[in-house]
């Protein structure tokens, strides 16, 4: 039985003391909160454990960008309410972006929940549970000051860490729910960042990835100046630290400035993840994302002008309402002229309050499967075409642990973000393993549409 599977017929009519089951849904913002949360409940005296049978304490960190999403923890909190008859001192407790857009509906609909907590009052975790003692039910979605805190997290052993720094999100893009789940754009202080990375190197992280909604708007609510580039041109000066990332980010924000700053600096991954969502200008006026096609090819040429090599990462939706084939076909046009080298592919989900809920969901769930299925296939002919045009060169691989797939192959990442494999041991029988949260010369031997393979240079 899967770990986040509760058995109600097995389950002890006691609680534990003070442990915490945590299951995280949705973006890597998501687990950066749940880090947090597991940190202030240490603080606290939790222990973190694995499963709901051995839990005092159940937390959901939800994800509400699709209905997909939602279902899976209706039906986790489902299969809690007959845990929770068996022992009443269970605590349960939904945070993330779906306890923020629904709030009291949850308790409403899952009355054996005890707490609903928004994203921004998680780090408020122990305080709330404290208040139960005198309550049924707390529910606090109240977005607060994310500027002003130091947020610290429990991370567990490994090469990257994520860093948080801004929330929400300006542009109200007519499908996404963000605006309402996480708020407006709030940036946290440059000097406050810089600490925690330090404090990370020193933990031995080799890498950090910098998260945020619209991460190259970063610095706008400061009003002094900071933006994303001089943040980097900051974090980049700290020692031990190997290689920085981020995510994701808005055409409409990706400034000369930016570029020229991930160029120079070589610390800085190659790397940009910039969604298109559509290829269609009628479809992006529809979706609200203020720019055309041609602003978004230009984009394009002014990344690759300016950064040789980068790779360049999107999103894309398909089957929004009234997307016709010809809007589709302008879609795959778009991504046969950009040709990049990763994409997710999502099928438009109608959500509740965003602008988009008032058009008919009028396009056929196969159509979009249909559509879905083609730009994903299409994608791995144009992985397959850019790796095999790889073979033969070398690339500067961030060693990141054992491959998950095959154990006797390392893997990590490439100054961009292409996934590179290696033996983890090498011709002379010795072991590479102490190589993990080093960067070293790979000579790309083969390939598959999703994996290089390869070997270190001599």
């Amino acid at each position: 039985m899967p770990a986040h599977a509760p058995d109600a017929s097995s389950a002890s009519a006691t609680t534990p003391d003070k442990t915490v089951y945590i299951e995280t849904f949705g973006c890597q913002m998501n687990s950066a909160d749940s880090e947090v949360v597991l940190a202030r409940l240490g603080d606290a005296g939790y222990r973190q454990v694995g499963s709901v049978d051995e839990a005092s304490l159940v937390l959901y960190n939800t994800c509400a960008v699709r209905d997909h999403a939602e279902a899976k923890i209706r039906g986790r909190l489902g299969a809690l309410k007959p845990v929770k008859a068996k022992r009443p001192g269970l605590r349960i407790g939904v945070m993330g972006c779906m306890a923020q857009r629904e709030k009291d509906a949850i308790i409403q609909r899952y009355p054996h929940v005890d707490l609903v907590v928004g994203t921004d009052q998680f780090v408020r975790m122990p305080q709330l549970l404290e208040s139960l003692e005198t309550r049924d039910h707390v529910v606090e979605t109240a977005f607060g000051d994310f500027e002003g805190k130091l947020w610290e997290a429990r991370r567990t052993e490994g090469i990257n860490a994520w860093i948080p720094i801004m929330r929400g999100c300006n542009y109200n893009c007519t499908y996404c729910v963000v605006p309402f789940t996480r708020g407006r754009e709030k940036s946290r202080d440059p000097a406050q960042i810089e600490d925690e990375v330090r404090r990370l190197v020193d933990d031995g992280f080799a890498q950090v990835t910098l998260l945020g909604q619209t991460v190259d708007a970063y610095g706008k609510t400061l009003g002094d100046g900071t933006t994303l580039a001089s943040l980097l041109r900051r974090l980049h000066r700290i020692e031990g630290l190997k290689r920085l990332r981020f995510v994701t980010s808005h055409p409409k924000d990706i400034t000369d400035e930016l570029l020229d700053t991930i160029a120079e600096l070589p610390k800085v991954a190659k790397h940009l993840h910039v969604p298109a969502q559509s290829g269609s200008d009628r479809i992006l006026r529809m979706m609200g994302r203020r720019y055309t096609r041609d602003e978004y090819l230009r984009f394009v040429e002014r990344a690759r002008t300016k950064i040789p090599g980068v790779e360049l990462l999107s999103d894309f939706i398909v089957g929004f309402p009234r997307e016709s084939d010809q809007d589709f076909a302008a879609t795959v046009s778009l991504m046969d002229a950009v040709r990049f080298a990763g994409s997710y592919v999502f099928m438009y989900s109608q959500r509740p309050g965003t602008p988009a809920e008032n058009l008919p969901d009028d396009i056929p769930n196969e159509v979009k499967k249909a559509r879905c299925n083609h730009l994903l296939d299409l994608q791995l002919v144009h992985q397959g075409e850019v790796y095999a045009k790889l073979h033969g060169a070398i690339r500067q691989v961030l060693v990141e642990g054992a491959s998950k797939s095959d154990d006797a192959m390392l893997h990590g990442r490439s100054e961009g973000n292409l996934n590179i494999v290696l033996p983890r041991v090498g011709a002379d029988g010795i072991s590479r393993d102490p190589l993990i949260g080093s960067i070293v010369p790979v000579r790309i031997a083969r390939s598959t549409s999703l994996t290089l393979f390869g070997d270190l240079v001599a």
